[in-house]
């Protein structure tokens, strides 16, 4: 019985640190994205009163908006916060919706695995070629690994999510 209770509480502790470092990136993210809105309105009133925009504004905000989308990702998985239409099974009963929800999280576990896996050999090839922006010269690969940590860390809240639903399911 102890080992148990110690599964449990490591489970919790594990479940809590995923939640503070889910929080935190979102919120850098977020931060992020504050950022490029910033530096939109600042390049923008540039263009129209002084007819100079932020140089590679558009190199920027391409680069920042894809890391932020995943920063999102792991946060939003973590809290349940896809969108789930229950129209067919919102009368299951509960067993055969923990099913549902497990099978569901092991997909998702494999398609996050997944684009972390195509992130991380994307940006060895972006690196590989030194493939720069046209304006900034900014490499791409940054964007690409920048990713890679969203993704890397939505594969972990995955497969932490798919074995909580392993275990409602067994019991």
């Amino acid at each position: 019985m102890a080992s148990l209770y110690g599964s449990h509480l490591v489970d919790h502790r594990f479940g809590v640190f995923l939640e503070h470092l889910t929080r935190t990136v979102a919120m850098a993210g977020g931060l992020l994205l504050i950022g490029v809105m910033a530096m939109t309105v600042i390049s923008i009133l540039g263009r129209y009163l002084f007819n100079a925009p932020i140089p590679g504004d558009y190199e920027m905000t391409e680069l920042a908006c894809g890391v932020s989308v995943f920063a999102f990702f792991p946060y939003g998985h973590l809290k349940n916060a896809n969108i789930v239409v229950e129209f067919f099974t919102a009368r299951l009963h509960p067993r055969f919706k923990t099913a549902l929800d497990m099978v569901h999280s092991f997909a998702f576990t494999v398609v996050a695995g997944l684009i972390a896996w195509r992130l991380f050999v994307g940006g060895m090839h972006k690196l590989r070629d030194g493939e720069t922006t046209l304006f900034l010269g900014l490499p791409i690969h940054w964007g690409y690994f920048l990713a890679l940590l969203g993704a890397g860390l939505l594969t972990a809240v995955c497969v932490w999510v798919f074995s909580r639903h392993l275990r409602a399911f067994r019991r």
